[in-house]
């Protein structure tokens, strides 16, 4: 997932968002070349979900297990996005953005290479690592290309690139499953090439950042929340949980839900159900102009709760229509408070620790896609997956019913240290 977000130093030295010595940009073309770059990472992040089926009988894992493998991608996101990303402002996006590009190639490589769970765990990790490098200096490229400079249309349209690149990468590779040769390998030949392209979309496109002529030294992105923004940072960080909480549970249980408990062998049909929630997520971004931070979350949340109730609903009923329903409003819930939760945190960011506040942010969202993942594996192999479908269900419920709660009682603050509603 993308942190829409246009810089990453702290306060020692000022954020770069738009320079004017930078190249002046008048056609959306470049723009949206990295905007391609930026679904690319996320295309390859969504092409494992439906393979996991094939790779559990290959090699007899449990769910717990499946959620470790999938969660491992964490690890690849965290240590790029605090080690590597941070360089672009030093070295330039577009060595980032390469680097980028050839991790998402040799992540393809990887998988098609993985012979037990510990390659697969590995190879899962070169993924996170290839989002790590990507997003945040994608998004930062994006917000200096945009012709008008226009901040929230970068956020829309990064949101938009992530949920749509898993959504078609769940969606692609399901139908290769159920009706090509071979799946577990062309699908990652075909992450390869696309990955090539994206290279070229990168040379194509101007650098962002005047490279200074002084020694790189590697640094950490730091992390830090001014006491000032701490309330609403943190129904924006929860409100992040909430949604990379759901993306784990679809993209790593989804499937075998659908497999075990609502009977669809069919791999394709499954790959559909789940991509349609990342799809709609994607979708309603379209609907998003003028609604943001507060607001959107304010929208988002009961959306997010009707869909669970309708979710949690279809266990006991082991009814796929509701689960269907459910999940396509569940989508619709996700893409306006994922969308509400980063920009109502880039809005109370002071610009000079705005990288380090976001690179918080997001700590707490990857923590939340890892965590309960793997406690969701866990439960599965103890109790079912009835039980542990119903458990989340009812947490996410509870979780999302505070957060409204939390987000009603915290008024945007004014102005101050972050950008008005309607900056650029």
């Amino acid at each position: 997932m993308a942190l829409p977000t246009a810089g990453h130093k702290g306060d020692s030295d000022p954020v770069r968002e738009y320079r004017p010595d930078a190249p002046v940009v008048v056609s959306r073309w470049p723009f949206r070349r990295i905007a391609y770059v930026l679904g690319v990472t996320a295309f390859g992040a969504g092409i494992p979900t439906p393979l996991y089926a094939l790779y559990e009988q290959r090699y007899h894992f449990t769910a717990g297990v499946l959620a470790a493998v999938f969660a491992a991608y964490t690890a690849g996101v965290l240590a790029t996005m605090l080690f590597v990303a941070p360089l672009s402002d030093a070295i330039g996006r577009k060595p980032v953005l390469y680097l980028g590009m050839g991790l998402t190639a040799a992540s393809g490589f990887a998988f098609i290479g993985a012979s037990s769970v510990l390659t697969l765990a590995l190879a899962r990790i070169v993924s996170g690592l290839a989002v790590g490098a990507t997003t945040s200096t994608a998004t930062a490229s994006m917000a200096s290309l945009e012709p008008r400079h226009d901040q929230h249309h970068v956020a829309r349209v990064s949101v938009a690139a992530n949920f749509g690149g898993v959504a078609t990468g769940i969606l692609f590779s399901g139908f290769l499953v159920e009706y090509a040769p071979a799946p577990t390998t062309l699908v990652f030949v075909v992450l390869i090439v696309v990955s090539l392209v994206g290279a070229l979309a990168v040379v194509r496109t101007a650098e962002t950042v005047l490279r200074e002529p002084k020694a790189i030294r590697p640094r950490v992105q730091r992390l830090s929340v001014p006491s000032a923004i701490r309330r609403p940072f943190w129904a924006a960080a929860g409100s992040l949980a909430a949604c990379y909480s759901i993306y784990g549970f679809f993209a790593a249980i989804g499937p075998t839900f659908l497999r075990i408990r609502l009977d669809i062998a069919s791999t394709a049909g499954s790959a559909a159900v789940v991509a349609t929630m990342f799809g709609l997520a994607a979708i309603s971004q379209l609907g998003l102009g003028q609604v943001r931070d507060r607001r959107a979350l304010l929208v988002g949340f009961p959306i997010i709760l009707a869909a669970t109730l309708v979710l949690t609903a279809s266990v006991p009923l082991s009814s796929l229509g509701f689960f269907a329903v459910g999940d396509g409003v569940l989508g619709i819930g996700v893409g306006f408070t994922y969308m509400g939760a980063v920009t109502l945190v880039d809005r109370v960011s002071p610009a000079v620790e705005r990288g380090e506040i976001l690179s918080a942010f997001f700590l707490v969202g990857y923590l939340a896609l890892a965590i309960p993942t793997i406690g969701i594996g866990v439960t599965v192999d103890h109790f079912g997956l009835s039980v542990a479908a119903t458990s989340f269900g009812v947490a996410l419920g509870l979780s999302v019913a505070i957060l409204y709660l939390l987000t009603w009682r915290t008024p945007t603050p004014p102005g101050g240290g972050g950008r008005p509603r309607g900056s650029t």
